[in-house]
């Protein structure tokens, strides 16, 4: 079962490029700023576009995500996006892959769906949440 290893560099939650930013939806959003205020941080959302009739926006994040610090501090609160990690949902074909940032997967190599349950049930909530059948 998936369990980020000791000593992970958390990749994850570490972001070079817009690209490799969070795709979150709009109920997220709240969420998200009102822990960012707790904090005093300013969060910034771009919009990305619809699928399916949800509006989506790329959650902009250059560098550490300002909830990591040595973990993840809204992990309860946290985006679907985030939740279903290492599995990546791409919306423009709707394939799901292992992400290989992730290092687990880099030791483990490649396992199929229930090796990540909490991940599954985060993708099948957005699977749900955008209307993909």
């Amino acid at each position: 079962m998936f369990s980020c290893p000791i000593g992970c560099p958390s990749d994850c939650c570490k972001f070079e490029s817009i690209e490799e930013a969070p795709v979150v939806l709009e109920d997220e959003i709240p969420i998200l700023t009102k822990e960012a205020e707790k904090i005093g941080v300013k969060l910034t959302f771009r919009e990305y576009g619809f699928y399916n009739g949800v509006k989506l926006y790329k959650w902009v994040i250059e560098g550490w995500c300002p909830f990591y610090k040595g973990r993840c501090t809204i992990h309860e609160k946290k985006p679907l996006a985030c939740r279903m990690y290492p599995l990546v949902l791409n919306l423009k074909t709707g394939e799901i892959y292992l992400s290989d940032k992730c290092l687990w997967v880099k030791i483990n190599g490649p396992k199929p769906l229930d090796h990540f349950p909490a991940e599954k049930e985060a993708l099948r909530r957005l699977v749900v949440k955008l209307k993909i059948k």
